[in-house]
């Protein structure tokens, strides 16, 4: 069987490896624009406009080659429960029962082998852990060896422009591009895994969509309270706990009004060390600056790594903390479209339509709410933060849901073509509390697993 992967991100390499296990036989063909040198949507050539509200998702959260943004960002491992949506549509409920049918196989693919229950803490909220990979597995293109996998060809610099598909709804063949030559192979099978962007670029300039226009949403992020004193609420310690070269994260959720938020902690935003070693690690900047704020501040560096490599959880800076409320923006207003205008490869780019919905304010007021009754109600000493709503934390909310998810059920969106298949959070018709990359790992596995001849 010959099949083709359209992104070596992290939907295209995870698709590969669980390709190979269950048809170690198959001749795979791998698909990206980019190469080993990771780069920006800019420096890559992809054009977008930004027709509204400023949304920073696509110019700042997400890089193109082998590894794609995983390369950059890592990420949280953090999968759906029956917890996270109170009337979830039937589509949504089958992605929930997926999520938590392989939830112990995805982690333990990771090396994380901790248990992961969740704690119910007012009527409203629940504690749900997650795991934020380490810098030295997050990429998951050399995690999975996919350069190594022999049955594996790898195309760099190739960009996916169209599929051809027939009157029976299977794929015929791709067009992309090598530089300006245009080519096209044939294969049986077909995986685009290019993000939600792109891939709903593609199928948009493909025909494969009725619409002209594709809705979507993203989540939106307020600093709320700065907590003092203790890591500890409830008996919970929030500081994130190291497993292996991993950390163990944990987060508030709830829902209002069929919105998701969450309330997750960000330690150590004042901490000088801290901020130079994410810049170092995740934006590859070093400088004599940074260097010199390095030795400055020895004697909290030494702190970090004691309670890294000895206590096994992460330091927090003069024991003070904050707390950010992220919701879902309701999908109203916002859309994907193709531009009339063009990128670098001569294809037509994207314009997108982000506006921040009129009830997000008082969502975000009840949610303030709720966290904050659970703070006062267990003595906890903090103050309040002013502050905008704003999407432009890339690492942690960019992940877009909503584009292509107006499904009954699974089976449907499995059963849409005979041989392609897509997969990306745009998938998703809610994103709930969590980073929700993780969550569409289950639906490839099920795919592969269970409908995949």
């Amino acid at each position: 069987m010959k099949i083709a992967v359209f992104g070596a991100g992290a939907y295209g390499c995870y698709t590969i490896d669980a390709l190979i296990k269950k048809f170690p036989e198959a001749q795979i063909t791998l698909f990206d624009v980019g190469n080993s040198h990771i780069k920006s949507e800019k420096e890559i050539g992809y054009l977008t406009n930004m027709l509204s509200t400023y949304y920073s998702g696509l110019e700042k959260g997400r890089f193109f080659g082998l590894g794609g943004a995983t390369s950059r960002w890592g990420g949280q491992l953090l999968t759906f429960t029956k917890n996270d949506f109170k009337n979830p549509t039937p589509f949504l409920s089958d992605i929930v029962k997926l999520n938590v049918k392989y939830q112990e196989i995805i982690f333990k693919k990771f090396g994380i082998h901790s248990e992961f229950k969740e704690t119910k803490i007012t009527n409203n909220l629940f504690i749900k852990k997650g795991v934020w990979l380490s810098y030295f597995n997050r990429n998951l293109f050399k995690y999975f060896k996919i350069n190594k996998r022999k049955n594996v060809v790898i195309k760099s610099n190739s960009r996916v422009t169209k599929l051809i598909l027939n009157n029976n709804k299977a794929v015929t063949r791709v067009i992309y591009k090598q530089g300006n030559i245009e080519k096209e192979d044939s294969f049986d099978f077909y995986f685009l895994t290019t993000g939600a962007f792109e891939s709903n670029r593609i199928l948009l300039n493909s025909g494969l969509t009725d619409m002209d226009e594709l809705p979507f949403s993203d989540h939106l992020s307020q600093k709320v309270f700065k907590i003092k004193d203790s890591t500890i609420i409830q008996g919970e310690d929030f500081a994130f706990k190291v497993n292996g070269s991993s950390l163990i994260t944990k987060r508030i959720i709830g829902e209002i009004d069929g919105i998701s938020f969450f309330s997750n902690p960000i330690f150590n935003s004042e901490f000088s060390f801290f901020q130079d070693l994410k810049k170092v690690l995740f934006k590859r900047k070093l400088s004599f600056k940074i260097i010199k704020n390095i030795i400055l501040e020895l004697p909290s560096c030494l702190q970090f790594i004691y309670c890294m490599l000895v206590k096994k959880k992460i330091y927090v800076h003069k024991n003070e903390w904050y707390l950010y409320i992220d919701i879902e923006n309701p999908i109203n207003k916002s859309f994907i479209s193709l531009s009339k205008n063009q990128d670098k490869f001569e294809e037509k780019g994207l314009d997108v339509s982000f506006f921040i919905d009129e009830n997000a304010v008082d969502i975000f007021e009840k949610a303030k709410e709720m966290i904050k009754d659970y703070l006062i109600k267990n003595e906890i000493n903090f103050e309040e933060c002013v502050s905008t709503i704003q999407v432009e934390k890339s690492e942690d909310t960019y992940h877009p849901f909503g584009i292509m998810s107006s499904f009954n059920s699974m089976d449907e969106f499995y059963n849409q073509y005979e041989n392609f298949c897509f997969f990306n959070t745009g998938i998703l018709p809610r994103a709930g509390g969590i980073n929700t990359t993780a969550s569409v790992f289950p639906l490839i596995e099920e795919f592969i697993n269970n409908y995949m001849e």
